[in-house]
């Protein structure tokens, strides 16, 4: 059955659901090229209202269906009803939406008002828009489009000028392009010059990519790390009970052993794999003094192993006139001194803080308990093992595309990542978060080292290759070499110009637009006209 007989809001939820199949754990990226062309087919001849509801319509259903697994996470670690579960999935899926919705909108208004293809103004629209999911009002760049092309080594190499937004582009350009081929109403003059520009994208793209592999490849290394990644495998219901904390600690002590054993640089122990709070001096209050012990057993292990730790804790930060617990990183030398500390900066919301609490806490309280409200870092600090600098993100820090960069771009010559999957079980979540991670490293052409409670640990080389990862809900302490090359890629240096470039150009094509009169002619509907240079159609 051709598309142009199906119903339009059947069209745009089929969209939603490909374009969640791209993404682990089905991980079938190929179909976020093609995903948009239903939606496209259900946007011809749509009034703008229309184009907004479907669009939003098929990021919806794409949201929850990638995210399904936060009704699993929050029924099995918090107090929340399970009948209640769907509720803040769906409110996440609307609101995440939006922002595609408004991409697609604004693209469709720009290319029915001025003489431009959609297969021209989707791509910038959907990058800039991803930029601003990216960074407020509440940061959640879970799943961008260009995440889905993480395999695909040779195409997604130019990240490292665009960031992942140039990636989301093109994956848009190659959907709205499809589209013009396929859709009947499209000039031939059209179709060509839409073919043209996509092949020499991809040819660009793929040529880059294949030249820079094998530079990277053949390159000397400025400096080798030996690291060892600590996977405890503590389950979450067990992880803060006291009576386990002696199971937990001995876990992570023998995976320490192990590391010194085999002359390891550095042993990485996940995100709050010490299960207890450490401060950075010894000042303790008697409520916490069970605490205490445990931090003089941790720098005691330190100068029996002779090995430094990087590892994940709760500590308690002045704030006024009482403490706030922070999510905290700590290295710790071989002779069982505190070196440096990083507080997690981007904190996960909902589960480490609640936000506009004085507007939502009160029902949040209501409906579920569980939920901590942390205080946020304020600056990213480098560890230095061995001369390499490292640069450290706690769990879904790796997300976060600038606060990779600005690592980077501060002096990391590798970047580790901690963190605690073990929410998440066997979901998605894990191998999603995974693959984002992947990107990260790419962007920046600087290795990273994913340390995960649960799983998945892993190492992912400058260009994306994910190797050494571990199997989920297995406990494993993995030796791993890691080569880093100092070299700041343009992203590192300029960040998210691409996108916000991209940003500006579509909120000027709105205000351009808006003062030109719409078109009325029902085949300029859905698909614009491109003027070619002689004046003809």
């Amino acid at each position: 059955m051709p598309f142009e007989t199906w119903p339009r809001w059947l069209l745009a939820v089929l969209s939603g659901l490909l374009l969640s199949l791209a993404f682990p754990k089905v991980d079938l990226g190929v179909l976020a090229w093609v995903a948009f062309v239903p939606l496209l087919y259900a946007l011809s001849n749509a009034r703008m209202a229309q184009v907004f509801f479907y669009a939003w319509l098929q990021g919806f259903s794409f949201f929850v269906v990638s995210l399904y697994w936060i009704g699993i996470t929050l029924h099995n670690f918090t107090s929340m009803p399970l009948w209640l579960t769907p509720g803040p999935l769906v409110l996440l899926a609307a609101i995440e939406a939006l922002y595609g919705a408004l991409a697609i909108w604004a693209a469709t208004y720009v290319s029915r008002n001025l003489p431009l293809a959609l297969f021209v103004t989707l791509p910038l629209a959907w990058a800039g828009l991803e930029w601003a999911r990216a960074t407020f009002p509440i940061g959640f760049p879970w799943n961008l489009l260009g995440d889905a092309a993480y395999r695909n080594l040779v195409l997604i190499q130019y990240a490292e000028f665009t960031g992942v937004y140039g990636i989301s582009a093109l994956i848009m350009l190659f959907n709205a392009v499809l589209f013009e081929v396929l859709h009947r109403e499209g000039s031939s003059r059209r179709k060509v010059w839409a073919l043209s520009t996509v092949t020499a994208a991809m040819v660009a793209a793929a040529a880059f990519g294949l030249a820079r592999i094998q530079q990277v490849d053949r390159q000397e290394p400025a400096g080798v790390l030996k690291l060892a990644m600590a996977q405890g495998n503590i389950a979450q219901e067990v992880k803060w009970d006291p009576r386990f904390r002696a199971n937990s600690f001995e876990a992570y002590s023998q995976a320490t052993v192990f590391a010194a054993r085999n002359q390891a640089d550095l042993v990485i122990w996940p995100e709050a794999a010490a299960a207890f709070v450490f401060q950075p001096e010894a000042n303790y209050p008697d409520s916490l003094a069970a605490d205490a012990r445990y931090r003089q057993m941790l720098l005691a292990l330190a100068r029996q192993t002779k090995l430094p730790i990087l590892f994940g804790a709760v500590a308690l930060r002045q704030n006024g006139d009482g403490f706030a617990p922070v999510n905290r990183a700590y290295l710790v030398s071989a002779d069982g001194r505190v070196e440096s500390y990083y507080d997690k900066i981007e904190l996960v919301p909902f589960g480490e803080y609640v936000p506009l609490r004085w507007l939502l806490g009160g029902f949040v309280s209501a409906v579920a308990a569980g939920f901590g409200e942390m205080a946020p870092g304020g600056q990213q600090t480098l560890f230095d093992v061995k001369g390499a600098r490292l640069g450290i993100l706690i769990c879904y820090e790796s997300l976060f595309p600038d606060l990779t960069r600005r690592a980077v771009d501060g002096g990391a010559d590798i970047l580790v990542n901690i963190t605690n999957d073990a929410w998440y079980g066997t979901t998605a979540a894990p191998y999603q978060l995974l693959s984002m991670a992947a990107m990260r490293a790419v962007e920046n052409h600087t290795p990273m080292v994913r340390v995960a409670n649960t799983g998945i640990s892993a190492v992912i080389d400058p260009l994306g290759r994910i190797r050494a990862n571990t199997e989920l809900f297995r406990r494993t302490t993995r030796l791993v070499t890691v080569k880093f090359r100092p070299r700041r890629t343009l992203y590192a240096i300029v960040g998210d110009l691409f996108a916000q470039t991209c940003f500006g150009l579509t909120a000027l094509g709105l205000i351009v637009a808006s003062l030109r009169p719409a078109r009325t002619n029902p085949s300029e509907v859905g698909v614009s006209r491109l003027v070619s240079f002689n004046g003809c159609s």
